[in-house]
């Protein structure tokens, strides 16, 4: 069978209705939309609930014993009729070519505020490596010398690790399995070539899997894959595949309730939740409820049930700032207000936001190390970021995070003159003293200081 993407899926479940199965469905990518895959799998391998109670064996990945996930194949059902074998989160898959991946999911589940989410992609990561949760502190990877965690893991290792310390501080002697000592995958393709009982299905569901290990390219030839990986890059191209998934489960979710979205309700909805197919489906059926009766889901009810996180408003105030753009700073801006934010709260964001911008206007106008404007992320890595380190064996607290973060503010940084900066944290002080000392509305104070920081070029009359 070929492989399937996620446009492929409806036909893939229609072909499934009409009898037409595979032995193993692989099916990995954006974990959401996995789990809702293997969901829809199941209800029509085994269409009714008396089926699905003697039928369906659930295994949890992180605790699963290959070895007796493939007996289990292997074995008739004691009930007669199909059986079904469901599990999610497997790493057999998994190698370190998918370490980075994890640790990446990790950084991003961190960067949300999932703990949870993020100390089991940590689990994943350093299961690969034999290792569980408690070895990050009894082995002192924090402190391992960067070969070390080369030689572990397969990828270099990240300047910034101090997040994971309280993620992993509390955990026991056994977070799950160690990687499996025996070739779990070996076993899965000597027992598909042999032969399996015809009823017997097998679902593995994975967040990342390894293209070049021999069961993939056997699951891609002889059994069923299908790729729900989501690009979470910031490429135009990846944006887009990112909106239309969204787009997409909003659609389906609204559906399932019979209910609408006002059109201009829809692109408030997707720039507060972004790009989490959790928090989408969650959003729009806490909406669906709190409309009651009502067909139409409006901007009211959106406002009523659907806020933001002051840090998330915040940080994305700074970022239009960063980017220049006057009209989207100004719009979270009079969100933040009326969500409460308190005026000196946005000023002393703001100001931290433009000293970080300053240091780095400062080493961007330096001689050496020269640094090019419009560099590409590639070279600021790999050859401006570690001569910059050389130079200044202590680098400050503001270029300390994770490598393409600082080369963000660099870019940011860009957009500004060291002067203009100098200018702006002098009057982000003027409107401090204003907010502080005069029957100024807050709201006129702020909108004032953002016109100053950010000009805007004079439209030419046409003729």
């Amino acid at each position: 069978m070929p492989g399937y993407k996620r446009k492929d899926v409806p036909e893939l479940l229609r072909s499934v209705e009409n009898g037409s199965t595979a032995p193993v469905y692989l099916v990995f990518g954006e974990r959401y939309l996995c789990l809702d895959v293997a969901n829809e799998l199941v209800l029509r391998l085994l269409p009714n609930e008396a089926q699905r109670a003697t039928g369906l064996k659930n295994v949890d990945g992180d605790q699963e014993d290959v070895g007796a996930t493939v007996n289990l194949l292997k074995t008739y059902s004691l009930f007669g009729g199909r059986q079904v074998i469901r599990v999610v989160d497997s790493r057999i898959l998994f190698s370190k070519v998918v370490a980075r991946d994890l640790w990446e999911k990790a950084v991003r589940a961190h960067g949300a505020r999932d703990g949870k989410r993020a100390s089991r992609y940590l689990g994943q990561m350093l299961a690969l490596a034999e290792m569980e949760l408690a070895d990050w502190d009894r082995e002192e990877l924090a402190a391992c010398a960067a070969s070390r965690w080369q030689e572990l893991f397969g990828f270099a290792k990240p300047e910034e690790l101090s997040w994971v310390q309280p993620l992993v501080g509390g955990a026991g002697e056994a977070q799950g399995r160690s990687a499996d000592k025996v070739d779990g995958a070996e076993l899965l393709v000597n027992a598909l070539e042999v032969g399996v009982p015809a009823g017997n299905i097998l679902i593995l569901v994975a967040e990342a899997a390894d293209k070049r290990k021999k069961l993939f390219k056997y699951l891609l030839n002889n059994c069923a894959v299908i790729d729900l990986t989501v690009d979470s890059g910031i490429s135009s191209a990846a944006r887009k595949d990112q909106e239309e998934l969204v787009k997409e489960l909003l659609g389906k979710t609204l559906a399932e309730f019979g209910k609408k979205l006002e059109p201009r309700a829809l692109p408030i909805l997707l720039e507060r939740v972004g790009f989490h197919p959790v928090a989408v489906v969650m959003e729009v059926e806490k909406l669906a409820l709190y409309s009651g009766e009502a067909e139409t889901i409006t901007v009211a009810d959106l406002n009523a049930m659907v806020g933001r996180t002051r840090e998330e408003a915040l940080y994305e105030f700074n970022e239009a700032v960063g980017s220049r753009d006057l009209a989207a700073a100004l719009l979270i801006l009079g969100r933040l207000l009326e969500n409460g934010v308190y005026p000196l709260v946005v000023i002393a964001g703001l100001r931290n936001f433009l000293r970080k911008l300053l240091l780095v206007r400062a080493i961007v106008e330096q001689p050496s190390p020269a640094y090019g404007e419009g560099m590409s992320f590639a070279v600021f890595q790999k050859g401006f970021l570690p001569r910059l380190k050389e130079s200044m064996p202590e680098l400050p607290a503001q270029l300390s995070g994770h490598p393409f973060a600082v080369y963000k503010s660099f870019q940011q940084a860009e957009r500004f003159s060291f002067a203009s900066l100098r200018q702006g944290l002098g009057e982000v002080l003027l409107a401090e003293y204003r907010l502080k000392g005069s029957n100024l509305a807050p709201r006129v104070v702020l909108e004032n200081l953002l016109f100053g920081l950010l000009p805007q070029k004079p439209r030419v009359a046409s003729r």
